[in-house]
């Protein structure tokens, strides 16, 4: 690998470190552009930069580039920089997760490897292990496991705007759940499923639930999905559900479950009705093919998370 650091006149960062690959990952030629900070305190002026999550900080610009070089190669695995962090709430510990064709797997220093083709798998089989071994606490009671993405370009990481999700419905199912990101023009959005990324042009909120046909579509027809509304939009964002409000026509009626009431909406082709989960202030979708087929889909869910007895209210 070859680093060079440079100066930045129109960028937040003074500095920013040109990494080539020239064998150190699968992507040979592949160039990241890292950015460098500085901070005052007190007197002292320091320089930091994360890569891949991981925070590096020094006295002078050059003696980060020499930290970074020696943090990269323990944050390659299989030739390859992570996908994905899975990052403990509580304690901030961070897990690399990288992208080998079908599987993704998350790694733990010095202890086993979790892989499977869904990343839902892979943070649960980690975070159970973790809770056993005591690093996240009681199950149930303590830490959750956070993701991340890993910038292409960067390497920085980068908060998702939404999650793809479907519940298993039989044991022979497993649970999918894929975070989704702004790319790194801001001008689409992309997710990883079926061993590609998926990626759809930002359209004035259009974007949203069309990128959720398109994993859907994928998902079918790898027989890892039985329906296409049982991938839902989850945790959306508030402006991004702002923006995908803006597309939809409203119910002049609502879901009644209890005393909890959701705004249902007319996509394209589907039902919608629309959680908002007020403790983290994300919204949820559920779609339907009619008012009877959402009905339901809301339902099951309310009922698996203890919402609402076996049956609702009318």
């Amino acid at each position: 690998m070859k680093l060079i650091i440079e100066q930045c006149k129109d960028s937040d960062a003074p500095y920013v470190i040109r990494l080539e690959i020239i064998n150190l990952t699968v992507d040979h030629g592949a160039i990241y552009n890292i950015p460098v900070f500085e901070h005052q305190i007190g007197e002292k002026r320091l320089y930091n930069t994360e890569v891949c999550g991981f925070r590096v900080e020094a006295d002078k610009p050059t003696e980060v580039v020499s930290l970074v070089e020696k943090l990269l190669p323990g944050l390659v695995n299989m030739g390859r920089f992570p996908t994905y962090l899975f990052i403990a709430r509580r304690s901030h510990r961070m897990y690399p997760v990288y992208t080998v064709e079908d599987e993704v797997f998350a790694t733990t220093p010095g202890g086993p490897v979790f892989r499977h083709v869904e990343l839902a798998k892979v943070r649960e089989y980690l975070g159970n292990y973790l809770h056993t071994t005591g690093e996240l606490g009681i199950p149930g009671k303590s830490d959750r496991l956070h993701v991340r993405g890993v910038r292409k370009k960067s390497l920085a990481l980068v908060r998702p705007i939404f999650y793809l999700k479907k519940r298993a419905s039989t044991t022979e199912e497993d649970d999918f759940w894929a975070p989704v990101f702004v790319s790194n023009g801001n001008d689409s959005i992309y997710t990883y499923a079926a061993s590609d990324r998926r990626q759809v042009d930002l359209n004035m909120g259009h974007e949203v639930l069309r990128l959720r046909s398109q994993v859907a579509q994928v998902l079918i027809a790898d027989k890892r999905l039985r329906h296409d509304y049982d991938l839902r939009a989850d945790r959306l964002m508030p402006d991004v559900w702002e923006k995908v409000k803006s597309t939809l026509l409203e119910y002049p009626h609502k879901l009644k479950f209890n005393e909890t009431f959701l705004n249902m909406y007319q996509g394209d082709k589907a039902i919608i009705a629309v959680e908002h989960r007020q403790i983290e202030n994300r919204y949820n979708l559920f779609l339907g093919e009619n008012e009877d087929d959402l009905r339901d889909r809301v339902a099951k869910d309310f009922v698996r998370r203890g919402l609402v007895g076996i049956y609702m209210e009318e």
